[in-house]
């Protein structure tokens, strides 16, 4: 499932913004990353009943929203933009 579409750069003219569109690639391809890592948490919820697997779960989605907010706070302070799209 892809969340976040990457837009098409153009032949970037200076090295700083081949380094920007390189930064902003990976950015997004993290967040696709964590978004898929928090779904396959979410529906695993639903096939264990073992309270040690539960916490072990829980936690592991905790630390995936913490990610996930560095992540958008990052390119937020970096004015990345980028279209939200979710496709199966």
């Amino acid at each position: 499932m892809k969340l976040f579409g990457i837009k098409d750069m153009k032949n970037s003219k200076s090295a700083k913004d081949r380094e920007d569109a390189l930064l902003r690639k990976q950015l997004l391809e993290e967040l696709d990353l964590v978004t898929e890592k928090l779904s396959r948490i979410r529906e695993s919820y639903d096939m264990t009943d073992e309270p040690e697997l539960v916490d072990a779960l829980i936690y592991e989605e905790l630390a995936m929203k913490a990610r996930y907010d560095y992540l958008i706070r990052t390119a937020k302070e970096r004015n990345i933009r980028c279209r939200l799209t979710v496709s199966d």
